[in-house]
């Protein structure tokens, strides 16, 4: 039986590649608003119009590909920039949870 659970709880966990790729499309957006790039920072404009994406009919249907409502992710979003511009987590640590994301959701 508690194999049972377990597996249920596992099962429950794994993503789908959809879901896998509607994430990491969140986590683009949230790396463009805050001006996180690996090669270099981002333009203002690029981040005002990342910000605003969280606030689109379009960033719905990526929260219903991932498997999450469109509220749980702006919630995120709204926690991570209000941390950051608070001065209470790092650009590190901003980078760190949008890439974990995934167990978020």
């Amino acid at each position: 039986m508690y194999s049972n659970i377990m597996n249920m709880i596992k099962e429950i966990k794994d993503k789908t590649p959809e879901e896998k790729l509607a994430i990491a499309k969140i986590q683009v957006m949230m790396e463009d608003a805050f001006g996180i790039l690996s090669n270099s920072e981002s333009s203002p404009a690029l981040q005002d119009r990342a910000k605003n994406w969280f606030d689109t009919a379009d960033c719905s249907m990526w929260c219903d590909m991932a498997g999450t409502t469109h509220d749980h992710i702006k919630k995120l979003f709204q926690n991570l920039q209000y941390n950051y511009n608070s001065g209470k987590i790092t650009k590190d640590n901003l980078r760190y949870g949008i890439r974990r994301l995934e167990k978020k959701i």
